[in-house]
């Protein structure tokens, strides 16, 4: 499987629990990607697109994306524009912003994502955050879980906004999308309930 981990605002592919999940992950057996996107400090989302665009190249149903804060954000804005071979595995938001105001992230959410065409850009969406987070509200979470159609995951109390070093329902997360199975044609998982008519 190819996971691809993607850093938030202010953040680097060393910051918080990225290390401790790509080292978890690639023990595995897992191919990781964690891809340094330019300007942290002051991110443009168009410059971060087209470098997640380049670096990660074409994505299918062997990739699960995970992205943190504005990471998962990016996640979104990266699953419209990639190339793919066919619908990746899954999509793991951590902590994702909805809609912020903020001056230097404003450019993040000026544009609309389209989320009755992005809910079919990934076989799975998987929202997990915290609701003691003090930087995204949890409501933030169930919006997107709501639009996306998405499973989502309450963090333990102290996990706040995930910006520590380990966070085993973050890996937990991961696996578990790893290990499910995924009916890819309409209907392929469902009893046949004619079997019988002649």
């Amino acid at each position: 499987m190819k996971i691809i981990l993607i850093h938030g605002y202010k953040a680097d592919s060393k910051s918080g629990f990225l290390p401790w999940l790509q080292d978890a992950l690639h023990a595995k057996g897992h191919e990781v990607v964690v891809p340094n996107l330019p300007n942290p400090e002051d991110p443009d989302p168009e410059e971060w697109t087209k470098v997640l665009v380049e670096k990660i190249g074409s994505i299918d149903d062997e990739t699960i994306i995970l992205g943190h804060s504005l990471g998962a954000s990016m996640v979104l804005r990266f699953l419209e524009a990639a190339e793919a071979k066919s619908t990746p595995r899954g999509c793991i938001l951590v902590s994702p912003p909805w809609m912020i105001k903020a001056e230097a992230l404003r450019g993040f959410f000026m544009s609309e994502l389209d989320f009755d065409v992005l809910m079919w850009k990934a076989s799975r969406f998987v929202v997990v955050h915290s609701r003691d987070d003090k930087v995204i509200p949890f409501d933030h979470a169930e919006k997107y879980a709501k639009v996306l159609h998405a499973k989502l995951i309450e963090g333990a109390p102290g996990d706040e906004h995930f910006q520590g070093k380990q966070y085993p329902v973050i890996l937990k997360a991961v696996e578990d999308l790893i290990a499910e199975e995924i009916v890819y044609e309409p209907g392929e998982g469902l009893a046949n309930q004619f079997e019988d008519v002649s």
